[in-house]
């Protein structure tokens, strides 16, 4: 990707629908096991790492995107999936996905523009 397209708002983005798409399949998987004994749900935060190396001036690919296991309080049978999180967290992904979608499509159209069509 040239400088141009590939810029630190396009990089970012990048990693963000990286860290997006990681955190909708960990709480597909959380979800699809609510009902499994033993099983902790995943999570999935990367949005401070990525705001801490904008802020640093380091590249936002290098920034780490992963799922860690929560150490919350299980349930009965030792799962620890709250569906009530889980689904908000579902529509709060798919919401911010929207947006960094959206705003990669403003760039590139606004790159359009510039090279006249």
């Amino acid at each position: 990707m040239s400088d141009f397209i590939g810029d630190v708002t396009m990089r970012t983005l990048s990693q963000a629908m990286s860290g997006l798409a990681l955190r909708q399949r960990t709480i597909s998987d959380n979800l699809a096991n609510v009902e499994t004994p033993g099983f902790l749900a995943g999570k999935v935060d990367f949005e401070a790492a990525l705001k801490q190396a904008l802020a640093d001036g380091e590249d936002p690919r290098l920034v780490e995107v992963a799922t860690a296991r929560s150490l919350e309080p299980t349930r009965v049978n030792g799962s620890n999936v709250n569906l009530d999180e889980e689904t908000l967290a579902a529509q709060q992904t798919v919401l911010s996905t929207q947006l960094a979608a959206q705003a990669m499509t403003n760039k590139f159209n606004g790159i359009k523009t510039a090279i006249g069509n």
